[in-house]
């Protein structure tokens, strides 16, 4: 059976629920919101987003449109994961890994011309690995120790597994009738390693931690997807459940070990993704952002509504003490919004990954021989489509 997707999202039904609350974007679909009865969590539609419209700069995608859904402010590393489910996806998904390498080489060059002269403009550095910029401002010594940690990655074999996988995304797309199978080893191995990499790293917020983290973190999810993608384009359907059924626990539960990390603080009224929401914050960080660091932080994503707002409250009085006054410098403020960019990525590759399994299974509801079946044809205009939702 064949689905054929419906029109790009502009669809005023998906609009207005989305303007009115009663939907939301959580990664990859459409879901009914909090709120809505027994349907809520429910799927309404799959979202595609056919390369050529990178989400993370938001081209073609309408100001309005952007805000409905939610992308505004999204962390660029998670733009590495659209669904990713085309050869036109998995060579996307190599351009992104080499724009990370990219980036590791910009970072490096900054710091070899010292920090001094950056211009700190906060919508610029919404990109991979911009907020280490702001971790390491004010800090010579931090600054020194970012860049020995950047030239020991460009060393170490984290660099090479992601060029690898690169490698064979490139390959795909060159070759697209060839077997699979040299690709789907590549990706087995980088996921492998990469996860083994992101996951046994110190628990510790110092910068060239948090970049040897992020760099595995995003190769990882990258790896998944390439490998579960793979195995629905080629029919293996249960194959691809079985993989990202094991493999997105193990990646959430690294978001939340490190959100848990990342919010602490001296402070307890402000150990909590709530301080984000207060108006020290209003016009830097969007509620957007605020809610999908929510999604994947231990502390406030089973608060009621009641619960949440207490803690926006009192991080907010805590912001206005006289005794906090004087951690509240520039810095202090550049630190945060780092982290909440670096959590951002967290939570929507989350989601992404989340939404792909959720693809899974309606490529099995609908008995469909390839993932391809379900996608928008290959000579789609680049932009946002609609699946139909499970069942």
């Amino acid at each position: 059976m064949y689905v054929i997707p419906t029109n790009i999202i502009l669809d005023e039904y998906i609009k207005q629920g989305l303007l009115n609350g009663t939907m939301t974007r959580w990664g990859s679909v459409i879901r009914w919101a909090k709120g809505t009865g027994e349907k809520a969590g429910q799927i309404v539609k799959h979202l595609v987003d056919i390369p050529g419209s990178d989400l993370s700069a938001l081209a073609g995608v309408p100001k309005t449109l952007s805000s409905v859904l939610g992308f505004s402010q999204i962390a660029a590393g998670a733009s590495v994961l659209n669904l990713g489910v085309s050869i036109a996806g998995f060579a996307y998904m190599g351009f992104k890994l080499h724009q990370i390498q990219n980036q590791i080489s910009n970072l490096q060059q900054s710091l070899n011309e010292g920090l001094d002269n950056i211009d700190f403009n906060l919508t610029l550095l919404s990109r991979q690995l911009g907020y280490l910029y702001l971790l390491v401002e004010d800090s010579k010594q931090q600054q020194e120790e970012l860049q020995e940690a950047i030239t020991n990655l460009h060393k170490a074999l984290l660099i090479q597994k992601i060029a690898e996988l690169q490698a064979e995304l490139e390959t795909l797309k060159r070759f697209p009738n060839d077997s699979p199978k040299d690709a789907l080893r590549t990706a087995t191995s980088t996921r492998l390693f990469l996860s083994s990499q992101a996951t046994q790293a110190p628990l510790k917020c110092q910068p060239n931690t948090l970049m040897l983290v992020d760099v595995s973190t995003q190769g990882w999810a990258v790896a998944i997807a390439t490998e579960a993608n793979l195995l629905l384009q080629h029919g293996h359907i249960q194959d691809a459940k079985n993989l990202l059924t094991q493999e997105i626990p193990r990646f959430q539960q690294h978001a939340n070990h490190w959100t848990e990390t990342l919010l602490n603080t001296e402070r307890p009224e402000l150990a909590t993704t709530q301080r984000f929401a207060t108006p020290y914050f209003k016009d830097d960080i969007t509620p957007e952002r605020v809610q999908r660091i929510i999604e994947i932080s231990p502390i406030d994503n089973t608060l009621s509504p009641e619960k949440a707002n207490q803690k926006r409250l009192e991080a907010e009085v805590e912001l206005q003490m006289s005794r906090t006054q004087p951690q509240l410098t520039q810095q202090w403020k550049h630190r945060q919004l780092a982290l909440a960019e670096y959590l951002d990525t967290l939570s929507e590759l989350s989601a992404r990954l989340d939404g792909l399994l959720s693809f899974a299974h309606l490529c099995e509801q609908q008995g469909v021989n390839s993932s391809h079946d379900l996608l928008p044809s290959a000579d789609a205009k680049p932009g946002l489509y609609l699946l139909p939702a499970n069942g």
